[in-house]
This record gives C-alpha cells, structure tokens and sequence, in this order.
C-alpha cells in the first residue's frame, strides 16, 4: 500500500498506478528499471517546473541501474 503524500511534496513512483492524484510522477510505466533510469532527470526538471519543493520517493530496488538511481536521489537530496 502507498504512502499517501503530503499536499506540498511530490511523490516520485517506480511504476505507474490508476492514482490520478497530481503530486504523482512516474519514472516507467511497467516497473521497468531501464525506463525509469532513462526518465529520471526530466522528471525531477518537471516535479521542479510544477514547483514542488519536495519530493517523497517509492522505494527502488537497490540491485542494478536501481543502485545508480537511488544514488543520484541521494546525491541530489539535502540533509
């Protein structure tokens, strides 16, 4: 079950879901990991564009192109 977002954050989704809720933004379509690697830059640009200031992430496998995601979120993120 999904974590429901805050209203002020977006919440960033490996796979996409019948959810039509307008903080969502999804890297694939079918939980492909090469989709969502090829999409994570220009959707961050758009969650960005839409104004969001914070983002919530779905849990990545952590195996694969999925290390070199979550590292990128991690780089990007703010402590």
């Amino acid at each position: 079950m999904l974590k429901k977002p805050k209203k002020d954050e977006a919440y960033l989704l490996i796979k996409k879901r019948k959810s039509k809720l307008k903080n969502y933004y999804y890297l694939s379509k079918m939980k492909n990991i090469d989709e969502a690697a090829k999409n994570l830059y220009s959707t961050l640009r758009k969650i960005k564009n839409d104004g969001f200031k914070k983002i919530a992430v779905e849990k990545i496998p952590n195996k694969g192109l999925g290390k070199t995601i979550n590292d990128r979120l991690k780089r990007a993120s703010k402590y």
